[in-house]
């Protein structure tokens, strides 16, 4: 039986914003004013077995210039084997961001790496050109977000689906998701769509941003949301659609990753 490993980050942080990356591909990113503390799994964001690097980046709240002096950010990794149940099975990489006190700090960054064993391969941006050769960069990437926008202003939910199939597929793949699990995942951001959510214009000053040594590309609003989303009036929700694209090195438009 293939052995099913499991990654997660396990972090706490308060009164900053940070991302934290793996292999260069953002798995959290969160402005926080009060305090947070939570698991996300990154297995997404490895690609096959080897080495596997980790950065984190620790920013002042949004609007303002230095760090708080309680501004903190602390995690760890923790393996479980999930082949016949959720297993814990160890916990490595811990790291603390320094006490700021009363520091003037803009910024902190942490940068290392370590070993993960996974039982596949991913499809994924291996493939994709370095988008900063790419001419017209942000033109061809806000003409993808705004062909997804329209898809779904259309009820094109058929179309989207096979836009995001290959994504989809990764993380199936790497969350060890059944097909029944995978075509759930879709079924109810469908069901989401068709209750009451209305897709939003991508902001003009929306940001591009560049992810997994500058193959990847997406649009983030200034406070660092997803540039798609949809929006319900009456329950004044928000959803957002946090997507990324790549462009494969034999085509010329950007494709969701």
């Amino acid at each position: 039986m293939i052995q099913k490993l499991y990654y997660m980050i396990d972090f706490s942080a308060s009164a900053c914003l940070f991302e934290i990356r793996i292999n260069d591909y953002p798995v959290i990113h969160m402005n926080i004013e009060g305090q947070v503390s939570t698991m996300i799994p990154i297995n997404f964001a490895m690609l096959e077995s080897g080495v596997q690097s980790i950065s984190a980046t620790v920013l002042p709240n949004i609007g303002d210039t230095q760090l708080h002096p309680k501004s903190e950010l602390k995690f760890n990794i923790k393996l479980f084997d999930v082949t016949n149940d959720f297993v814990f099975d160890k916990q490595f990489g811990d790291y603390q961001s320094e006490a700021i006190g009363e520091k003037k700090l803009p910024v902190i960054k942490y940068i290392n790496s370590f070993h993960a064993d996974v039982p596949y391969k991913l499809d994924a941006w291996q493939r994709g050109k370095n988008l900063k050769d790419v001419d017209d960069c942000r033109k061809k990437l806000e003409s993808a977000y705004n062909k997804i926008n329209k898809m779904i202003q259309e009820r094109q939910f058929d179309v989207y689906k096979q836009l995001i199939s290959k994504r989809e597929n990764n993380m199936a793949s790497s969350m060890y998701l059944t097909k029944e699990e995978s075509e759930k995942r879709i079924g109810e951001l469908v069901q989401d769509f068709n209750s009451g959510f209305k897709i939003q214009p991508v902001s003009k000053d929306a940001v591009m941003f560049l992810y997994a040594n500058n193959k990847v590309a997406a649009l983030k609003k200034p406070n660092g949301e997803p540039a798609l989303y949809l929006e319900n009036t009456e329950t004044e929700e928000e959803l957002m659609l946090d997507i990324s694209f790549y462009i494969p090195e034999w085509k010329e438009e950007f494709e969701v990753i």
